[in-house]
């Protein structure tokens, strides 16, 4: 995975999460104070969260409750609830692939799609 963002960002992430899921903090919010554009879906801020996880190994969790937002994970509880959440995102966008698939090649039986139907255990 490419390195897009620089250690000074990404210390910047870090320095404006509160740790722990009652401190969450709303994207709109840690796009502002990171300086980064606050409309759409904030994808700079999510490339930036994304490459903390992945290469740094920071431990960042995201909730969609009060407070929805994203903070530093603090506990094997936190974490554990947030992989769940993961969890339950990946089945429900594999269920989703697995129809359209499945839609797709019985309605063209002469012309059925290469990919494969994912099974995820």
């Amino acid at each position: 995975m490419p390195v897009n963002y620089s250690q000074a960002e990404r210390q910047a992430l870090l320095g404006a999460l509160g740790n722990g899921r009652g401190a969450a903090i709303g994207a709109r919010r840690l796009a502002q104070l990171l300086n980064y554009s606050t409309g759409g879906n904030q994808v700079q801020l999510r490339g930036l969260i994304k490459e903390c996880i992945e290469i740094d190994g920071d431990l960042i969790g995201a909730a969609t409750g009060n407070p929805a937002g994203f903070f530093i994970i603090n506990t094997q509880a936190e974490l554990e609830t947030y992989l769940d959440s993961l969890e339950n995102r990946t089945r429900s966008d594999n269920t989703r692939r697995s129809s359209l698939i499945t839609s797709w090649n019985n309605s063209h039986p002469n012309a059925n799609t290469t990919r494969n139907i994912l099974t995820i255990t």
